[in-house]
């Protein structure tokens, strides 16, 4: 196993220490939303460990495919689950809606994988990322709440950072900041959700 392999378990393995944690302390009863998306990551960092381990190329495209799955689908799920529980309860609907046209983009491109689509798809994430982020700072703001906070700067280099990495850092450093985003984001979600139950 390379060094950039044994890298990529450990941070798959931190990935899936905080959705694990995630998960055993968010009760599916009661917090649906969070409780899916700490799924999702903790599915991802699992075929992460397993490819890293097994060096199966089928491994390796089933974690590419929840990497695709991870820039869309927890950010919105976690909010929607901190909206519903906060003033602002009315902007919950909107971030579960922001799942629909993505599916249907994710569909379209399987179907016709085009570079008109694939931009138009790059686009459409974009501009979910952004309005996720920009409302998660909003209840950040409006609740005086550093975990929140966390979580949006978190989300944000995930997807930006870990970008920026790639390009002008180093070749194959963006998936490691980005999974180590995501395993504070996790941690932090867990975090508010349980504190805005009690």
């Amino acid at each position: 196993m390379s060094d950039n392999g044994a890298a990529s378990g450990v941070m798959s393995l931190l990935l899936c220490g905080a959705t694990g944690f995630g998960c055993c302390t968010i009760g599916p009863q009661d917090h649906p939303y969070a409780f899916a998306a700490c799924v999702v990551g903790f599915c991802h960092g699992l075929l992460g460990m397993v490819a890293c381990v097994s060096g199966d190329e089928n491994a390796n495209k089933a974690k590419e495919a929840t990497a695709a799955l991870m820039e869309i689908v927890p950010l919105p799920l976690v909010n929607v689950e901190l909206f519903l529980g906060s003033d602002s309860n009315n902007i919950a609907l909107g971030h579960g809606l922001f799942i629909v046209p993505l599916a249907a983009s994710a569909l379209i491109g399987w179907a016709k994988d085009t570079d008109e689509v694939g931009n138009a798809r790059d686009t459409l994430k974009t501009l979910t990322v952004l309005g996720n982020i920009t409302s998660m700072i909003f209840l950040a703001l409006n609740e005086s709440s550093w975990h929140i906070g966390g979580m949006a700067f978190l989300a944000f280099m995930a997807k930006f950072g870990a970008n920026f990495c790639e390009d002008n850092i180093a070749e194959g450093s963006g998936k490691h900041v980005a999974c180590v985003s995501w395993s504070g984001f996790f941690f932090l979600a867990t975090m508010a959700v349980v504190g805005k139950s009690n």
